[in-house]
């Protein structure tokens, strides 16, 4: 009965990580509520996911409030640049149903879909990276691009966990509103956990190269 309890017990082990994915996720929606504040919302969320994901205990909250308040700036400047980013290829989509058909549309609308989707993936390394290294917002950007198109097995999964809502929504906004209790709950979290996983072998790996 002891061992059942016990914190080295796997079944422990992992409703300890659900329940820290649950409160990171919780962090993160109240957080992102003045929609600016979403890039540090992320890097705080981001920062927790890593270090759970690296079999640490992380004390949550000073985990996420500290990487929050340390990459306001950086994170929040990078998320206005991909808000703006994606505001423009709405408007751009605008324009082609306005002044394109058949065929021509089509070409212009998978175009657009490509650069945003290349944008999904930037992101998706972009506040992983202002969390774990100090550099330029520039430089980080290129990190993302580079990273994005090296580790691409990685990346299409990241991608798609950003893009799986969105494409609920889309295909069937019924099925989208049965899950979104999981997405209020653990979904952020889940997707931040889940990325972390995979960068966290290549962040480690860059940084071993580094230090030969």
């Amino acid at each position: 009965m002891k061992n059942l309890f016990s914190l080295d017990n796997p079944f422990i082990q992992f409703l300890a990580r659900v329940g820290d994915m649950i409160l990171a996720n919780f962090l993160f929606l109240i957080c992102s509520l003045p929609i600016i504040t979403i890039g540090a919302a992320l890097t705080g969320l981001n920062k927790v996911t890593q270090e759970i994901a690296m079999d640490e205990s992380p004390s949550l909250l000073k985990s996420f409030f500290g990487a929050f308040k340390e990459n306001f700036r950086q994170a929040t400047a990078a998320w206005l640049i991909i808000l703006v980013f994606f505001l423009g290829m709405i408007c751009n989509q605008l324009l082609v149903s306005f002044y394109c058909v058949g065929v021509i549309e089509q070409v212009f609308r998978w175009i657009l879909y490509f650069i945003m989707a290349l944008m999904v993936a930037i992101a998706a390394y972009v506040f992983p990276l202002i969390v774990r290294y100090e550099n330029s917002l520039k430089q980080h950007f290129i990190n993302a691009t580079v990273l994005a198109v090296v580790k691409l097995p990685r990346t299409l999964v990241m991608v798609a966990l950003i893009a799986l809502p969105l494409v609920l929504a889309y295909i069937s906004f019924p099925i989208f509103f049965r899950t979104l209790i999981f997405w209020l709950f653990l979904g952020f979290g889940f997707s931040s956990y889940v990325s972390s996983v995979l960068l966290v072998p290549v962040f480690r790996k860059i940084e071993e190269s580094e230090d030969a």
